[in-house]
């Protein structure tokens, strides 16, 4: 509550509109899913399910008030060191059914330029992504979340195995990952499609030889799948450090992209692009203010 009243005063004193007008660096905004309404409710994680009526007002807002690019473009101008002022990029992590299904038609319509970050062991392999498990225990989802990467490399594998998940029912269509068919049809509609890894493993931990197969051959899966060569990078969970980076950029990637919460600013690190995490259940006041920049938290960190 004190939350959602903090953002209305921002909003409502004009904080929010002068930091679009003044902050000369660009918004590279982190989703998820898009779902019809109720359907994140099945989720262990429902923050991670936008409701398409919000993610439509969202888009709608940004397109009035920003200048969205693709990300590719966005990089572009990174790298050139031209001005970033309300320019802003969305991008989709993981790949899900929902996205494509909901989220891609609606970005077609409106125009609106996007990326989706794909797991390349995911499609027709995986029924559903260990985090949406309706049996994960809530004390690990979301606040523990971060904990259980310290214990465990953090695949498909480990985590479902230390909290003695066994299955189930199988979740909702939209919160499941898409098949390589729907992957490349939104493709050649338009869509951008970038590389997210090969099993969404916690990538320090891993070696060398580990790191990279979730580096270059995720990447050789999507090319032969989609018939794309994607060339920019999320990094599984935000986790990276210098050995990662050095890999990705080694492998030929021009740009990658983080979890860490904040705006970018000509001449950022190309491999190491800040984002701003859009929860699903966000307020349109913290929704305006987020997409500038504006999260007193961001500034403890």
């Amino acid at each position: 509550m004190l939350s959602s009243l903090f953002y209305v005063g921002l909003d409502a004193v004009g904080i929010a509109r002068a930091a679009r007008l003044l902050r000369r660096a660009g918004t590279i905004l982190c989703y998820h899913n898009v779902v019809p309404d109720g359907a994140a409710g099945e989720s262990a994680t429902p923050d991670l399910h936008m409701p398409l009526a919000r993610f439509e007002a969202q888009v709608r807002w940004l397109a009035r008030h920003c200048e969205i690019v693709r990300l590719r473009e966005l990089v572009e101008r990174v790298e050139r060191g031209e001005q970033l002022l309300n320019v802003a990029a969305l991008t989709f992590d993981d790949g899900y059914v929902g996205t494509l299904q909901h989220a891609v038609p609606l970005l077609a319509r409106l125009g609106v330029p996007a990326t989706v970050f794909v797991i390349a062991e995911a499609p027709g392999r995986w029924d559903s992504f260990w985090w949406d498990h309706p049996d994960l225990p809530p004390s690990i989802a979301p606040t523990r979340l971060r904990d259980m990467l310290k214990e465990h490399p953090g695949d498909e594998h480990a985590i479902p195995c230390a909290t003695r998940l066994r299955g189930g029912p199988p979740v909702s269509r939209c919160l499941q990952p898409a098949d390589w068919q729907a992957i490349a049809a939104a493709a050649r509609q338009g869509v951008d499609i970038g590389v997210h890894s090969t099993t969404h493993s916690r990538l320090p931990r891993l070696t060398d030889a580990e790191l990279q197969r979730e580096v270059i051959m995720s990447r050789r899966v999507i090319e032969r799948e989609t018939g794309v060569t994607p060339d920019i990078f999320a990094y599984p969970y935000g986790l990276w450090d210098e050995r990662v980076k050095a890999a990705v950029r080694a492998a030929g990637y021009r740009a990658a992209v983080t979890v860490e919460p904040g705006l970018n600013r000509a001449g950022a690190d190309p491999w190491a692009l800040r984002r701003v995490s859009i929860p699903a259940n966000i307020s349109h006041a913290a929704f305006r203010a987020y997409a500038v920049g504006l999260n007193p938290r961001w500034a403890l960190r």
